[in-house]
């Protein structure tokens, strides 16, 4: 039930890309090229950090998790340790491994109870789950909305409850995050996509701008197409709408303990951290820079819209587009789940006669969370 390297990437890239991305054009709009992009990139930075302490507090040690593989030599072993014997021997590096500080931790709330005993816990719990369940409640409102778009003659509400039920057989097949990552590396490649061909269209429209150049010069004012395009290069009054657009894009700190714990080898966390956030940030900066660059201060709050008004194929693009869009947010919904619904199981643990009894419970539970959120 372990996952690979690259399953948990995928887990992880699918958390962190999604929906969110699509509104960082907005954020250059807000907070200008250079406000905007220094709130992606910084607060990328911050994540990216607070992610590794995450994993070394999960880890039981402030050390990096690397060094505690079991093939690492010890360093805290001195040349003349004495044997069981009290004899001197030198030391065999290989035959040991660093202790950890503390015992190891599986979740948010176990985190919480060291730093603030049994009553932090019990508040954190509260906000976490709170939070993870507040999402569900989005992602189902998000894909009714872009259902709705895709047919307006069924009501919002009525795609939310089919939603709901194509999304049961995931939820309950899909256990563990070893097989969520299959369905993660779907909605991966779908958000892949989609900054694919926000970044095309921008190529295509700078080779236009550089054949037009060649016709016509003189101006400040940039003309494709007969659209005029002025850009802000710095603005303080956006910052805080722009902080919080990013803000969305980075807020997978929630899953993070649940994919440290199912790695294979938790020592490759933080390389598997640093490839994750690597990817997603050339994907938020190529995004927002490609968007903002099309349509300067009239992009749209998401780029789709945007990008419809412009092509004259704009129902196929955007029903492509949609599509896109709801892969991802299917995928994000199931994995966004499963330590909601790991934190009730462990309630039932103790409880349960047999592991059949306790993969029945996982399976109504899930379900019993997907109604709730419908409702």
């Amino acid at each position: 039930h372990k996952s690979s390297f690259m399953q948990s990437t995928f887990n992880m890239a699918n958390i962190l890309m999604g929906v969110g991305m699509l509104g960082l054009p907005y954020v250059l709009k807000s907070a200008g090229w250079i406000g905007g992009t220094i709130t992606t990139i910084g607060f990328c930075l911050v994540t990216w950090r607070t992610s590794y302490y995450l994993g070394r507090e999960l880890n039981g040690d402030p050390r990096p998790v690397s060094l505690f593989d079991n093939h690492t030599p010890s360093k805290t072993q001195t040349p003349d340790s004495k044997t069981s014997n009290g004899s001197h021997s030198a030391a065999n590096p290989d035959t040991h491994i660093l202790q950890r500080m503390r015992k190891p931790i599986t979740s948010f709330p176990g985190i919480a109870r060291e730093a603030f005993g049994d009553n932090g816990c019990i508040c954190l719990s509260a906000v976490l789950y709170f939070e993870l369940f507040s999402c569900l409640s989005i992602f189902f409102v998000s894909l009714g909305d872009h259902l709705h778009a895709l047919f307006p003659s069924i009501s919002q509400s009525k795609h939310m409850t089919i939603a709901a039920g194509v999304l049961i057989v995931p939820s309950a097949v899909l256990r563990t995050p070893k097989l969520l990552s299959y369905l993660s590396a779907v909605g991966t490649i779908a958000t892949v996509a989609v900054v694919s061909a926000v970044v095309l269209s921008a190529l295509v429209m700078f080779l236009l701008v550089a054949k037009a150049e060649h016709d016509f010069v003189g101006g400040d004012v940039e003309v494709v197409g007969g659209n005029e395009r002025d850009f802000t290069l710095y603005s303080s009054k956006g910052l805080p709408l722009a902080l919080g657009i990013v803000a969305y894009c980075f807020s997978g700190h929630a899953i993070v303990p649940s994919i440290y714990s199912s790695m294979a080898r938790p020592q490759d966390f933080e390389r598997m951290i640093n490839v994750t956030y690597g990817m997603v940030l050339a994907c938020c900066l190529l995004v927002g820079i490609s968007g903002y660059y099309m349509f300067g201060n009239d992009v749209e709050d998401q780029i789709t819209l945007s990008l419809e008004h412009q092509s004259e194929n704009g129902n196929t693009l955007m029903t492509m587009l949609t599509w896109l869009m709801i892969l991802t947010a299917m995928s994000k919904f199931t994995l966004t789940m499963f330590p909601l619904a790991l934190g009730f199981e462990e309630m039932l643990t103790g409880i349960l006669p047999s592991d059949l009894a306790m993969e029945l419970i996982d399976s109504l539970v899930k379900i019993i969370l997907i109604v709730l959120s419908l409702a």
